[in-house]
């Protein structure tokens, strides 16, 4: 009794896996932002304020809808790059406007009288603000600097009552014995003689990512 080799079993077809929800998501979120630069190009008023904190909140939902999925490292990852780029602009004030001005490296900037003073900017690299020598006069003068990446360092005069308005999007910011570190630092301060003193000295002083420190005599 002689048998024929059976023939093999076709094999199952390959299953198709659909997208993951990250790559959805990524895909989403880049069209929108780039619909909306595309809008701001072309003078039509884009509310930032309100588009990347839905963004989050889009990819906050995801995640937690996707947990019983197991670990959603994409997710994390692009909720992670989303919560940076929101205290960068809650930092600088949501002024997205990358900070290219003054170039990159280390800058120092001498000011001596109030004619001399302009909004300091670097892109990239170190900038400090010496304002040991300025002459300040009565009333209240106002001093702005910003730096994109890097350090920012803000040296202020003897004898003047002072306010520091200070924001890092990441990173840290020091002044007046107070030191604030994380995402989205925001330091007010002042010195005690501040509201009756004649001549008052205010620093505006903004990084993105990176130290804003304030040096006193």
């Amino acid at each position: 009794m002689s048998t024929e080799p059976l023939e093999p079993a076709p094999a199952p077809p390959p299953t198709r896996h659909g997208p993951a929800a990250a790559t959805v998501l990524a895909g989403a979120l880049l069209v929108l932002v780039g619909v909306g630069w595309l809008l701001d190009a072309n003078g039509v008023a884009v509310p930032w304020r309100a588009v990347l904190p839905a963004a989050l909140v889009a990819v906050g939902l995801a995640t937690m809808a996707g947990a019983v999925r197991g670990r959603q490292h994409g997710l994390m990852a692009l909720g992670l790059a989303l919560t940076i780029v929101l205290a960068v602009a809650v930092a600088t004030d949501w002024d997205l406007e990358p900070t290219v001005a003054g170039g990159v490296g280390e800058r120092v900037r001498e000011p001596v009288t109030t004619a001399d003073l302009r909004e300091y900017r670097l892109a990239v690299g170190t900038l400090t603000v010496d304002l040991g020598g300025l002459q300040v006069p009565e009333g209240t003068t106002v001093v702005r600097a910003r730096v994109g990446i890097g350090e920012l360092v803000a040296r202020a005069p003897a004898g003047v009552a002072l306010r520091v308005d200070g924001r890092a999007g990441v990173g840290q910011v020091r002044a007046l014995d107070r030191d604030e570190n994380g995402l989205g630092n925001r330091l007010d301060a002042r010195t005690d003689d501040f509201d009756t003193a004649t001549r008052r000295l205010v620093l505006e002083l903004r990084a993105g990512i990176g130290e804003v420190r304030v040096e006193r005599p």
